[in-house]
C-alpha cells in the first residue's frame, strides 16, 4: 500500500506485493467463510421453520378432528341420557311389552 503524496511531510510507505496478496487473500477467505456460515445458518433456520409450520398444521388438523369427535360424542351422550330419563318415566317394563 502506497501513500500517494510524500510531499505532505508524511513518509512514503511501500508494501511488498506478496504482503498485499497475503493480506487480501486472507481477507477474502475470511469473508467467504463468514458468508458460507451465514448461508448454512439461514438454510438450517429455514428448514426448521418449514418443519415447525408443517408440524403445527398437522397438530391443528388433529385437534380439529378430535374437537369434532368430542362434539359428536357429547351429542350421543345427551341423546342416551334423554332416552334413559324417558325410560325411567315410563316404568321398568314399558319398552319390552308395549306390543302385547
Amino acid at each position: 500500500m502506497e501513500v500517494p503524496h510524500p510531499q505532505d511531510g508524511k513518509p512514503k510507505y511501500k508494501t511488498p506485493r506478496w504482503v498485499q496478496v497475503w493480506f487480501l487473500s486472507r481477507s477474502r477467505d475470511s469473508w467467504k467463510r463468514k458468508y458460507q456460515e451465514l448461508k448454512a445458518d439461514a438454510k438450517r433456520l429455514q428448514n426448521r421453520v418449514n418443519d415447525v409450520t408443517k408440524s403445527r398444521a398437522q397438530w391443528r388438523e388433529e385437534a380439529e378432528q378430535l374437537s369434532q369427535q368430542v362434539q359428536e360424542l357429547e351429542a350421543q351422550n345427551a341423546a342416551l341420557q334423554e332416552q334413559a330419563v324417558a325410560s325411567k318415566k315410563e316404568g321398568p317394563g314399558a319398552r319390552c311389552c308395549s306390543g302385547r
